[in-house]
């Protein structure tokens, strides 16, 4: 078996918080543990609001009390007036991610890394494009590559479906716009980064969140965002892998250990080659990564 593999850090479980939301849900943000914590002050946020939006952010970030939760932040386009200022104030304010709304090209990318760069920046701080646009679904794979800053791609799929006339009524499944999911997904597995996909609005039914969540990780997602802290642990299962996925892995290791010279070896009738060996490896890393997770808490 070649070396294991490391797994990127968890981003199952993204919980949201709006910019116009309470104080209390700002004050008790960062008592939650889901892998990320996602600060929104874009669309949620009235053009008055937007300054107080970000510093109550800024302030959130700067009272620590954090528990490993990875922090993003969503901020506004600079095509914007607010957006060149919440990248100034969120360069050093603590965020692990910066959400760049609305992307499109490559070139506002860079832009933004830029500005970062300028406010000085640590060079962790990262950016992940957000495709809510049919241009922006178009160049995916060059918003993924376009710096070393970006750490992965976020689906606001309200937007987008409005953009690609789709959706324009209610369906039971997001077959209408499976292409363009995929799409996204492909764009950032070819880039080697991550990928978050869009919010999960309907925060009383826990059944119709996990299916979306097996659905989303069977498209290829990291995780998903959603609003409701008591979904946590639902979204936590969904993307992980389960008990049958993890025997199989621990078969393939050890019929991997005792293969004969030639290398060829089967693990449930079916041949293992390199690829599924890696596969193997892969939900190995990943279930370490979980337990270690669990213990810190």
């Amino acid at each position: 078996m070649t070396q294991a593999i490391a797994v990127p850090r968890l981003r199952r479980s993204v919980l949201y918080r709006l910019g116009i939301g309470t104080e209390a849900a700002y004050e008790t943000a960062p008592r939650f543990r889901p892998d990320v914590l996602l600060f929104e002050i874009e669309d949620s946020v009235p053009p008055g609001d937007k300054r107080r939006a970000r510093e109550r952010v800024v302030a959130t970030l700067a009272q620590g009390g954090f528990r490993g939760q990875e922090k993003l932040v969503t901020v506004n386009g600079l095509d914007t007036p607010w957006g060149h200022d919440d990248l100034a104030a969120l360069a050093g304010a603590g965020a692990d991610g910066l959400v760049l709304a609305k992307s499109e090209t490559p070139e506002a990318v860079r832009e933004a890394e830029s500005i970062l760069a300028a406010r000085g920046a640590p060079p962790g701080l990262r950016l992940w494009p957000m495709i809510e646009t049919p241009r922006g679904l178009v160049a995916a794979h060059a918003l993924a590559t376009a710096s070393k800053r970006v750490a992965g791609l976020v689906v606001g799929l309200g937007d987008l479906s409005r953009g690609l006339n789709a959706f324009r009524r209610p369906a039971p499944q997001r077959w209408p716009v499976l292409a363009a999911l995929a799409g996204i997904v492909l764009a950032a597995r070819a880039a080697g980064i991550a990928v978050l996909d869009s919010a999960f609005r309907e925060p009383a039914d826990a059944a119709g969140f996990r299916a979306a969540c097996v659905e989303s990780r069977e498209l290829g997602f990291d995780g998903k965002v959603f609003e409701d802290a008591r979904l946590i642990a639902v979204a936590n299962e969904a993307y992980a892998p389960g008990a049958e996925e993890v025997a199989w892995a621990e078969r393939v290791v050890a019929a991997r250990a005792t293969a004969p010279a030639n290398g060829e070896y089967y693990v449930d009738g079916r041949h293992i080659d390199p690829q599924y060996e890696a596969l193997a490896e892969r939900i190995l890393a990943f279930r370490r990564a979980v337990a270690a997770w669990d213990e810190a808490a």
